[in-house]
């Protein structure tokens, strides 16, 4: 039986945690051996709580860590240090603020590798509003026409993913510091699993939920984030790109984000669209961000928890 774990990096969620524990215990699971290591970035004890009240129930080996080091690339790199201690031979990531569509998520995972013979394999993550009065966010975020079937990318996150073994002992250490409170340490991994040769599969068939939370729901949070991600990614291209071809691909990107912010935002004044406006600070945002990145002007955004 093929020994899976699937690992959580939780901070300051605990509700979220809880939930995401329980919905695990719906999957059906065949032919495999599972197994689920919490990574607690918090270390106050709640977390702790948590697992030990499910404990003694919990229908596969739960497991929790304690990270003390702040940030979520030590607990990202924990996690995957504690995987290589162990017997198992694949690894999967999933968010504390989500939980699967389904109840063949991690199946639908571990059969889309076995059947393309692939190192990675990444699925969708929908937003979930926390409140009736927060829909607007879905149209906001303007998602590209989901693909139908399963693809190659060349490109992906942590918050739904699967990884093999022979990948997370290559690249190491996974996750670079310089990502610690900044994201995009997952962006600027997928770059080196790509380019040391690794196959990355996507499936629509395995996607996983999660919150929107309220306090996200701001033109401020939304600008915040393009600039996070504008920034992350010229980092995380020019640390394994070459000068002068990667900046020139980073300033091509940040140019197209901002001519199509500003037609977003153009059509958001027209139209008085608060979708179309959070969208347009969103590109607008990015392209700052994507040159702001040659300069390292970093937004700590991991220094805030959103969501419960």
């Amino acid at each position: 039986m093929t020994k899976i774990c699937i690992a959580i990096i939780t901070y300051k969620r605990p509700l979220g945690l809880h939930k995401l524990l329980l919905a695990l215990q719906t999957q059906h699971v065949q032919g495999v051996e599972l197994s689920v290591l919490v990574v607690d970035n918090d270390c106050t004890g709640v977390n702790s709580k948590i697992v030990d009240s499910l404990h003694h129930k919990y229908l596969f080996n739960l497991m929790l860590v304690e990270e003390p080091e702040r940030g979520i690339v030590a607990a990202r790199n924990r996690a995957i240090s504690e995987f290589l201690n162990s017997s198992a031979e694949v690894l999967i990531f999933i968010d504390d603020d989500e939980w699967p569509v389904n109840d063949d998520w991690l199946m639908c995972l571990y059969t889309t590798q076995k059947q393309t013979n692939c190192d990675i394999v990444y699925s969708d993550v929908f937003t979930v509003p926390e409140t009736i009065q927060i829909e607007w966010v879905k149209t906001a975020f303007r998602p590209r026409e989901q693909k139908k079937s399963i693809s190659e990318i060349n490109k992906f996150y942590t918050n739904n993913l699967l990884i093999i073994r022979e990948v997370l002992e290559k690249i190491r250490p996974a996750f670079d510091k310089r990502f610690a409170l900044t994201g995009s340490s997952d962006l600027h991994f997928s770059i080196k699993c790509i380019r040391s040769g690794f196959k990355a599969i996507y499936t629509p068939f395995a996607p996983v939920q999660e919150i929107f939370p309220t306090s996200k729901a701001t033109l401020k949070w939304f600008f915040l984030r393009g600039y996070r991600s504008g920034e992350g990614a010229t980092r995380a291209n020019i640390y394994e790109g070459t000068f002068p071809k990667t900046h020139i691909e980073c300033i091509g990107m940040g140019g197209a984000r901002f001519l199509y912010g500003l037609w977003q935002l153009t059509k958001a004044l027209f139209t008085l669209s608060k979708p179309l406006l959070a969208n347009a600070l969103l590109k607008l945002g990015s392209s700052i961000g994507t040159f702001a990145g040659f300069f390292n002007l970093n937004y700590n955004e991991y220094r805030s928890t959103h969501g419960e």
